[in-house]
């Protein structure tokens, strides 16, 4: 690789060294101005509190379904939860509850007002999530009191978010689920009503008659007429409308089986219209800070400095280079 022969470091120390007094004033300026606008920048403190997804929940039709919320959740269900926490329902509650346009200094009626507001709030109101799957809520606010009890009311926020996006979802399938509720009964009744119709009329079911015509007997050889009569009416019942009556038997208890699934269902479906449980697993809640996060004053006087000083740099240089130029004009 060759040199570039215009570029000597030896010179551009010696330049510098020469430009030592102007660069040293600069860099001291740069050094005190950092240092007073370091301490006039309002010093910010964090909150933070920690939660885990729940499993996702949802109406099992099947009956077969099982209360998931003590379950962690998997990356779709922490997904799903930094949208709920990026809602403009928790963003508008915290806006409400906290003043947030009058806390971050924000004129509503001005321009833009909205947009600037939601840079500041989410400059100030931070959702991760972490390798563990779990979501960190970061708050930060020049009040640390604030920003714990904003932490701590977001957590609480996400639970009646959540229960009641599950209470919409749930509604339609809970009345569809009482639907199938009631027409099942009505089935039920009317299955119920013929079988008593032909059971009055003598019709019985089927093990009672296969045992009819032994009882007949019986009756006609012990003398016992009014009792043959009776039997006999049954056994010319059962021939002319057994079929019918074998049919509306199957249909019931059909019926009343799946009455008893469905009813387990429309508990579950009814349990999910009113939910309002805890949603999340809290890690734990915020509390006071008593340490200022940012702005880290170090830092800013740091970096400010060397800003200056490689600034300063350039810009002889450039002056150096016009003066050269200007001069083999």
């Amino acid at each position: 690789m060759t040199q570039d022969p215009n570029f000597n470091s030896g010179d551009l120390i010696a330049f510098v060294y020469g430009k030592r007094k102007p660069l040293i004033i600069i860099t001291s300026i740069a050094i005190v101005a950092s240092v007073v606008v370091s301490l006039m920048m309002t010093p910010y403190f964090k909150a933070q509190a920690i939660v885990f997804p729940t499993k996702s929940n949802s109406v099992d039709f099947q009956g077969t379904g099982r209360n998931s919320v003590v379950e962690f959740g998997d990356e779709a269900d922490a997904e799903r939860l930094l949208q709920v926490l990026n809602s403009p329902e928790i963003r508008d509650s915290l806006t409400d509850k906290y003043n947030l346009y009058e806390h971050y200094d924000l004129d509503k009626e001005a321009g833009q007002a909205r947009a600037k507001f939601q840079k500041a709030y989410e400059g100030n109101v931070q959702f991760n999530r972490t390798r563990y799957n779990s979501i960190t809520i970061d708050v930060y606010d020049a009040d640390p009191e604030i920003a714990a009890d904003m932490a701590n009311d977001i957590v609480r926020l996400v639970d009646t978010v959540m229960n009641r996006m599950i209470r919409e979802r749930s509604k339609g399938p809970m009345w569809a689920v009482q639907d199938e509720v009631r027409l099942i009964k009505t089935e039920m009744g009317d299955y119920s009503d013929k079988m008593k119709v032909l059971s009055d009329s003598g019709v019985v079911n089927q093990e009672t008659r296969s045992r009819l015509y032994s009882d007949y007997l019986s009756a006609l050889k012990a003398g016992k007429n009014d009792v043959a009569s009776e039997i006999k009416r049954k056994i010319d019942a059962s021939q002319k409308y057994g079929s019918d009556y074998d049919i509306y038997s199957n249909l019931s208890e059909f019926f009343s089986l799946r009455y008893s699934n469905i009813l387990d269902v429309n508990d579950q479906a009814t349990q999910y219209a009113n939910t309002n449980i805890q949603q999340t697993i809290r890690h734990s809640m915020a509390e006071v800070p008593d340490k200022k996060a940012k702005p880290k004053r170090a830092v800013v006087v740091i970096m400010s400095t060397i800003a200056a000083f490689l600034l300063s740099i350039f810009w002889f240089l450039a002056v150096e280079k016009i003066r050269e130029l200007k001069k083999n004009a």
